[in-house]
């Protein structure tokens, strides 16, 4: 019973598919304006339109790598390019903006699994994650210096970027206020 059931499924959406895949009709009314139509009426004359065949590509399936049916793999790609494409080094970050952009440039791109790590000043900002794009937030006014490193799953260092100086720029509050100028005393 099963069987007959699929067959009689098949069959249903091979009818269903051909339906869809009906011809398609020029029609021009009465009023000369042509339309086209998968159901042409019956009252007036209809011209068949003989359309190119549909373009389907069906896509490859890539190769598996060692180790990608279920067992570890080490076959990581090395990246040939790492580098800070945001800021500019030696960019100044003008007063009132609070966030500072880090973006990286990876070949190949971050891979899966890999972890980026940011250092400003130095030290290590928060916790590596799965991205090369970052906001820096609440710097000090001055210089700063930063550089990222991209980190294997074995917890190993794979590729680590330039140093990027950048100043930021902020308004002083130790600036007195200029009032008018005071006289000097004659002599």
């Amino acid at each position: 019973m099963k069987k007959l059931t699929k067959i009689l499924a098949g069959l249903s959406l091979l009818s269903a598919s051909s339906l869809y895949a009906s011809g398609v009709y020029r029609v021009i009314d009465e009023n000369g304006e042509i339309t086209f139509t998968d159901s042409p009426p019956t009252n007036i004359k209809a011209e068949a339109v003989n359309l190119p065949t549909t373009n389907i590509a069906t896509p490859s399936i890539p190769a598996k790598k060692e180790g990608e049916d279920g067992g570890e793999s080490t076959d990581e790609t090395a990246y040939t390019s790492a580098r800070i494409i945001q800021p500019a080094n030696k960019a100044t970050i003008p007063p009132g903006q609070s966030d500072v952009v880090v973006q990286l440039s990876l070949k190949p791109s971050l891979q899966t699994e890999h972890l980026v790590q940011i250092y400003i000043d130095g030290k290590k900002q928060g916790s590596a994650i799965a991205s090369t794009t970052f906001t820096l937030t609440n710097l000090n006014r001055g210089q700063h210096k930063v550089f990222a490193k991209v980190i294997g799953t074995d917890k190993k260092s794979k590729a680590k970027t330039q140093t990027v100086t950048f100043y930021v720029k902020q308004h002083s509050s130790n600036k007195q206020k200029k009032g008018p100028p005071k006289p000097s005393p004659l002599s």
